[in-house]
């Protein structure tokens, strides 16, 4: 009797390798992908993957409406004119970018038995310089777009303003 599925996924939460038939199984589903596109296509995975743009794109998938009630959030920060500067529609773009990349390395985490290796005891490598470097970036580009929604006086005042006033 083989390897259930449910084994296999215990054994490759571990780090346990795949076995020799797995391998073949893998290169050979590579080859029928190759025969069925000879201009080699554009292979993605991961984020940028087809169903992950899919998901995060329609609103009828749960990340869908997730993504789309954070983005609505940031944009509501502007007010509700429209008129949002086009440095904070490009800040907002990338910030959507990252954020599907962290809840996708959030989703990948919750799936996982152990967040620790127990044989090194290190983290995970996704949470390791990925995840640390896409939030950090996050946070400065909601840092500079908050900046850009702060509201700033209409005059400063000068030192002979404070002073007036301090006499009074």
């Amino acid at each position: 009797m083989g390897i259930t599925p449910k084994e296999r996924f215990l054994m490759a939460a571990k780090g346990e390798k795949a076995n020799q038939a797995e391998r073949d199984a893998g290169a050979k589903n590579l080859q029928n992908w190759l025969a069925e596109n000879p201009s080699r296509g554009n292979l993605k995975h991961g984020a940028y993957s087809h169903s992950i743009r899919h998901r995060y794109g329609d609103k009828r998938y749960r990340e869908g409406r997730q993504l789309d009630l954070i983005m609505k959030g940031l944009r509501k920060d502007f007010g509700d004119n429209g008129g949002i500067p086009m440095a904070a529609e490009i800040l907002l773009d990338s910030i959507k970018s990252k954020i599907v990349v962290i809840l996708q390395i959030g989703k990948y985490v919750d799936r996982q038995i152990e967040l620790i290796d127990q044989k090194t005891g290190e983290l995970l490598p996704c949470l390791g310089r990925n995840f640390t470097s896409y939030t950090e970036s996050l946070r400065r580009d909601l840092e500079a777009l908050t900046a850009m929604t702060s509201k700033k006086p209409s005059r400063v005042p000068s030192i002979q303003d404070i002073i007036s006033k301090g006499e009074e």
